[in-house]
């Protein structure tokens, strides 16, 4: 065999015995998660001690500005149109009492011509029948007096006749003169009577022609659309053409809206956990999404007094009184200030880890000379609602509970471990402590 042969086959023989080595080296060496080490490694966290404080109650939700005061636009009287206010176009501003549009009344002008001339033969009437009345009453003063005298006369000639002096013939002429004169009297009442009938006929004549005057003049005027309050119009429908002179209008058909946005309101839904907080004149801040850095500022007019049995919220409205030009039906994220909760135990939401569904904190229960110390889960009860990106805990922490803050991830399931606190300062309660996500479901609403 050639050296050079030799040569490459022991070469070959020694670098297989290296890996062979090589191999049996690693595979007696123990993995690296079985080096032990000099004991568990604690956590660093940070902690702070609880204490009761005073904590507000900011109400967040989004919702959509109204504007303070908004009338539906249409005749009650449909008809032929016969004017519309030029300009009457999207947006336009329109002053209040100015007329913005009016149907034909010629019709109706017709029918309170006639009724003023029934009105006025009314009245005509009314003066005869109570000139007449006067006549009836003089005739019936006449005709009573005539009795009178005639009756004195016929007692006068049965007296004569008595003693002898008048004969019986005239007795008797005297007795129908009286009769007659009687029945003339009964005549006159009765012409009295008719003539006081007729004054009250013609009073409710001439009342009933009044009030249809009254009617048809309403029903003029109702044909007109004015406006009640300064405000913009808006039509019925975006694109919809506007009104023109000579189209007919059914009776009530809208042509638009118009909108009083020199003050906007908010009618938004409160949960009843929250709404309690509130109370009239709370202050309300609205930030427009489609206006950024425009903040109005607001206060609540009114608070409902029924909770919906489905969402279990009350009805609240404010009312914002310088918008800042800002439309009506523009969404925004508005804040209502509650009242503050007193001597609260608060903790922000990202100091709540969660557990079997149930909401923990992780509280120092030990610590050792070298400065860790071991916590423990506690389990929450928890007040509904947010309170400044935090929660008020009604059980499950005390005052002086030194609470974990940071790194409750790798605390595991709320077992006792080592950690190494590191004192941090209570965040105060305020929007910058808000999460940015919502928090994992818990029990309660």
């Amino acid at each position: 065999m050639p050296r050079f042969l030799i040569h490459a086959v022991l070469a070959l023989a020694l670098l297989a015995a290296a890996g062979w080595a090589t191999v049996g080296i690693l595979r007696s060496t123990p993995p690296a998660s079985e080096i032990l080490l000099p004991g568990p490694r604690p956590v660093p966290v940070e902690t702070l001690v609880l204490e009761p404080r005073a904590v507000e109650r900011p109400i967040s939700l989004v919702a959509t500005l109204r504007a303070a005061r908004e009338v539906v636009l249409s005749p009650e009287v449909g008809g032929r149109i016969a004017f519309v206010r030029s300009g009457l176009v999207p947006g336009a501003t329109v002053d209040a009492e100015a007329v913005l549009l009016a149907v034909d009344v010629e019709a109706i002008d017709r029918e309170l011509a006639a009724q003023r001339t029934s009105t006025a033969l009314a009245r005509a009437r009314a003066a005869a029948a109570a000139t007449d009345v006067v006549r009836a009453e003089t005739a019936l003063g006449l005709a009573g007096e005539a009795l009178a005298v005639l009756r004195s006369e016929e007692k006068r000639w049965k007296d004569l006749a008595g003693r002898g002096r008048a004969e019986q013939a005239r007795v008797d002429l005297a007795r129908r003169q009286t009769l007659a004169a009687a029945l003339t009297e009964e005549e006159a009442a009765a012409r009295l009577a008719t003539a006081r009938a007729a004054v009250e006929i013609t009073a409710l004549e001439i009342q009933l022609s009044g009030d249809r005057l009254a009617v048809l003049e309403d029903r003029r005027e109702r044909a007109r659309i004015v406006a009640p309050f300064d405000g913009r119009f808006v039509p019925v429908s975006a694109g919809a053409p506007a009104p023109n002179v000579g189209s007919i209008l059914a009776p009530s058909e809208r042509i638009g809206v118009l909108v009083d946005v020199s003050s906007l309101r908010l009618v938004a839904e409160v949960h009843e956990d929250d709404v309690v907080a509130l109370s009239l004149g709370a202050s309300v801040m609205a930030h427009p999404i489609s206006r950024t850095g425009l903040v109005l500022a607001g206060h609540v007019v009114a608070i409902g007094a029924h909770v919906d049995p489905l969402t279990r919220s009350v009805i609240v409205e404010a009312v914002f009184a310088e918008p800042g030009g800002l439309p009506a039906g523009t969404s925004a994220r508005v804040v209502l200030e509650g009242e503050p909760v007193l001597d609260a135990l608060w903790i922000d939401q990202r100091w709540i880890g969660f557990r079997n569904g149930r909401a923990v904190a992780f509280v120092v229960r030990a610590r050792g000379a070298d400065g860790a110390a071991t916590v423990e889960a506690r389990e929450l009860e928890l007040a509904p609602g947010l309170f400044a990106g935090g929660r008020i805990v009604r059980t499950g922490l005390a005052v002086g509970d030194e609470v974990v803050t940071t790194s409750i991830e790798l605390l595991g399931d709320g077992g006792h471990v080592l950690v190494d606190p590191l004192r941090g300062d209570l965040p105060k309660p305020g929007p910058e402590s808000e999460p940015e996500s919502e928090p994992e479901p818990e029990q309660g609403r």
